[in-house]
């Protein structure tokens, strides 16, 4: 990797030098030599750095439509994403067939440019090529693609109804041409402490894997109204690896960092009698194997709120409590549930100075793009938090909105963000909050904001408080839900007949009712405190199943209406279609089964069902010996079924060898997608 950075900084040192001798040389050629170059650089992972070359490409050749798209998808992976469009679009122009997911680039530019409605109409053209294609891996991206159509339906309320709110961008004096981010403050908000990536004052003179500078720890304090030049931290709390600031206590006595050492560890430091930081020390009791990567401290320092994706959360990264018990250790950790958590990330953890509100990011609540910041309110009667509150826009934006500290009284806070004022990729802001309030939003605004189209890995989740007739979202979850589902076929968007099963967390069972083909109502109750997670599957004979989770707090005296269309995705018949089961190499061994369930549900669903199981290896090995093995891995695979209970006259277990590559053998990612299993439907 070393070499290949020293390489690739060669390269542009010398870009200048062909720049100048291009009038001798083709523009035509040169334009390849470039994108060719570019691609050699975007494949080494340094995808952000090839957009020189791309766009170097294009100059060249003005009609290139493959140059134009990836100097497109080079630029959506900078922080400045949506300077990408007017490359998206110039491909589009030249070839639309360019790359076959250049309608969601497209989406994507547009949505970065807070072009909401165009975004939408690109999205949706893309779906319906995916809702065409016979293949899994395909037909999973639309999962995807809605919940992007989700955020940008949820952005054009955001910005319609701005909250209050004045954001002032900090000095040069904190913000450098760098990567500055992750604020903290104490509580007599004299100082400031972030992370950097910027060189001055740097533990390590070289660059990380990415060509940016390694994580530091920077200060800054405030003298006489103004905050002064930021300073590095130095020994002991930075190092010559990645070190981030993660919380400062209230007092202002301790400090709580992140290393990415043990899979992401959270470390504490304390400063002593000299005013010295001592060594950092690991939070004895919160870590564990996987990753703990932000924190925050509660105002006596004996709660802390924490993120970690140890196993046993919701999916992602989750927040969990935990308390300090004697000797200095953290006990009782517990997560924070199906209200704050979702099946994605929840990160950047912030609880106020009394406890009450929580702050956070996440990328699975009805955000406006990527990672949003939103405010849970604890109920003190319960102890429970209610259903998280999107601060609104400008302070979320389709960027990542992630780090987010306020001071004791709520009025002032600050960010991290990618904004206009921007000096760096990413700079520190400070948020006027006394005005605050959180935006009212109306049933008529959310009406069919999340249909999904299903594959055999389908899984979304939606609180039933998206879709109030203009309740206070500040206000508790709520007793009663009514339900009405329509499910259409995905392609042609045709009502069809389905079986829809509500399965609570507290064991209670629904059958929904059909008074008509392809349309289901049912009203769900909680009579107690305790929210109530209501897990619908959705089947229909001949189409892959689909799951999703209902939310439905406390007891209140609202009623709840949930409104959604479920879009099904029909089963191929005589077409191959993944399952995720891979193998390694030279092995019918299988490393795991986890994608094999949604395959047996739909087989115990259909009971005339027969299907062939089909064996790939990769290239590796002689070809008679790569035929006898992709058959040991379907009978491995039918093996595995038939224990399950699925009758043997229903499954046939073919080898097929190296003979049907899905990839490239010439790599490592290439062939650990050629080593799979397939099903085959031959008779539904």
């Amino acid at each position: 990797m070393a070499a290949f950075t020293r390489h690739f900084i060669g390269v542009l040192a010398l870009l200048s030098i062909v720049f100048n001798t291009s009038a001798q040389t083709d523009s035509l050629a040169l334009s390849e030599e470039y994108y060719n170059l570019g691609m050699e650089v975007f494949d080494y992972t340094h995808r952000a750095q090839a957009k020189e070359l791309f766009v170097l490409s294009t100059q060249m050749n003005p009609k290139s439509a493959k140059a134009h798209f990836m100097a497109g998808q080079s630029i959506m992976l900078t922080v400045n994403k949506e300077r990408s469009l007017p490359y998206f679009r110039k491909a589009w122009e030249l070839d639309p067939e360019v790359n076959e997911d250049l309608l969601y680039f497209l989406g994507q530019a547009y949505h970065h440019n807070y072009k909401f409605d165009s975004a939408i109409l690109f999205y949706d053209r893309y779906n319906r090529i995916l809702a065409r294609s016979l293949r899994l891996e395909k037909s999973n991206k639309i999962n995807e693609v809605n919940r992007r159509i989700f955020e940008c339906r949820n952005a054009v309320i955001y910005v319609e109804n701005p909250v209050d709110v004045d954001i002032t961008h900090l000095s040069d004096k904190i913000n450098s041409e760098y990567p500055d981010y992750a604020p903290t403050i104490n509580a007599k908000e004299n100082l400031l402490v972030f992370t950097s990536r910027r060189p001055e004052g740097n533990f390590n003179a070289t660059v990380a894997a990415d060509l940016v500078y390694y994580e530091d720890i920077y200060y800054t304090e405030l003298v006489n109204g103004e905050w002064q030049e930021s300073k590095n931290m130095r020994g002991p709390l930075n190092t010559n690896y990645h070190n981030s600031s993660v919380a400062i206590s209230p007092d202002g006595q301790e400090m709580i960092l992140y290393h990415d050492s043990n899979g992401g560890d959270l470390f504490v430091s304390r400063k002593g009698k000299t005013f010295e930081w001592s060594a950092p020390k690991p939070m004895e009791g919160l870590n564990s194997e996987y990753l703990e990567n932000s924190a925050s401290l509660s105002s006596d320092n004996k709660t802390v709120f924490f993120t970690s994706n140890r196993p046993g959360g919701y999916g992602g990264t989750d927040i969990y409590s935990a308390q300090l018990g004697r000797g200095g250790r953290w006990e009782n950790i517990k997560n924070l549930g199906p209200l704050i958590n979702t099946e994605m990330d929840e990160d950047g953890v912030f609880i106020s100075a009394n406890g009450k509100h929580l702050y956070f990011s996440s990328n699975g609540h009805a955000g406006m793009g990527d990672m949003d910041l939103y405010r849970s309110r604890l109920d003190t009667v319960t102890g429970t938090w209610d259903i998280p509150v999107n601060l609104g826009y400008p302070i979320n934006s389709p960027e990542n909105d992630i780090y987010f500290v306020l001071n004791a009284d709520e009025t002032i806070a600050y960010i991290s963000s990618v904004r206009k004022e921007n000096i760096g990729e990413q700079d520190i802001y400070k948020v006027n909050m006394k005005n605050w309030k959180p935006i009212q939003i109306k049933q008529d605004n959310y009406a069919d904001l999340f249909a999904e189209s299903a594959s055999l890995k389908t899984s979304n989740t939606v609180a039933a408080t998206t879709k109030t007739n203009a309740p206070d979202q500040d206000e508790k979850a709520n007793s009663e839900a009514r339900v009405a589902i329509a499910v259409q076929d995905a392609l042609n968007r045709e009502l069809i007949n389905a079986q829809i099963f509500l399965r609570s967390s507290d064991g209670t069972n629904y059958v929904m009712e059909n008074p008509e083909k392809g349309t289901y109502t049912a009203t769900l109750k909680n009579d107690s405190q305790t929210p109530v997670v209501y897990k619908m599957e959705i089947n229909s004979i001949g189409y892959a199943p689909q799951t999703t989770s209902i939310y439905l707090g406390g007891i209140t005296s609202t009623v709840m209406t949930f409104n959604d269309t479920i879009r099904l995705q029909k089963l191929p018949t005589n077409v191959p279609t993944l399952i995720d089961i891979y193998f390694a190499h030279d092995s019918d061994e299988p490393l795991s089964f986890n994608g094999i369930q949604d395959f047996i549900n739909m087989m115990e669903r259909s009971p005339n069902m027969l299907v062939e199981i089909g064996g790939h290896t990769d290239s590796l090995g002689p070809d008679d010996y790569n035929q006898l093995l992709s058959q040991r891995r379907a009978n491995a695979v039918k093996s595995y079924l038939e224990k399950l209970g699925i009758d043997s006259k229903r499954i046939k277990a073919v080898g097929y060898g190296e003979g049907r590559p899905v990839a490239p053998n010439d790599s490592q990612e290439g062939r650990r997608l050629n080593r799979r299993t397939e099903f085959t439907i031959l008779q539904q």
